[in-house]
């Protein structure tokens, strides 16, 4: 690799995650591609040459957050491996205050899923493919990727979010922090099977 390619490519990474977090942050729809070349200490006239569109970068920017590789700080995803109850485990991570609180460094899927919806098929895919091996990782953390495994995984992945979603949008505190009690309620004690 050339030193300016691999200058470029640098660049080019450094704009994917810093889009990815101020996606996570301000929304995609809120965030204009000055916002997401400044983030990434750059001018908004050389975004054209690393992405043909702003779709792209988002399907870019969520198959690299979802792979883990560029959110060490990430909050509510990790289970340890090991862990005896895994999937109690990560409800109790994900379905929290932290991660109600800090969106820039927490799972996409409450932050984005409604825009995702709204978009083409390049970025729905990217959405999928993720989703998908998040759901894997959470029913192999739970003994193997069985039918049983993986539907227990796509519920709680969908009630966690769903919680952490609906306890952002509420402007009552008390209310935000039952949303989020009730879900890590639901699945404190429960035994995978």
């Amino acid at each position: 690799m050339s030193n300016t390619t691999g200058k470029k490519r640098k660049t080019h990474d450094r704009i994917v995650a810093g889009a990815a977090r101020l996606f996570r942050d301000q929304g995609y729809s809120a965030s204009g591609v000055d916002a997401v070349m400044a983030a990434a200490g750059l001018t908004a006239g050389g975004f054209y040459s690393h992405f043909k569109n702003k779709d792209a970068l988002l399907a870019e920017a969520l198959r690299l957050y979802f792979s883990g590789m560029a959110m060490p700080d990430e909050v509510g995803y990790a289970i340890p491996d090991g862990s005896s109850h895994p999937l109690e485990n990560w409800v109790q991570r994900y379905a929290s205050e932290l991660h109600r609180d800090h969106p820039a460094v927490g799972c996409s899927i409450p932050s984005l899923a409604a825009e995702v919806a709204r978009q083409g098929p390049e970025v729905r895919a990217a959405f999928t493919d993720a989703f998908l091996e998040r759901v894997h990782d959470l029913a192999d953390k739970m003994g193997g990727r069985s039918r049983e495994n993986v539907d227990t995984a796509i519920v709680a992945i969908a009630a966690a979010a769903g919680a952490v979603l609906l306890a952002r949008a509420v402007n009552d505190p008390k209310l935000s922090a039952r949303v989020l009690r009730s879900v890590r309620d639901t699945y404190h004690g429960q035994k995978e099977k």
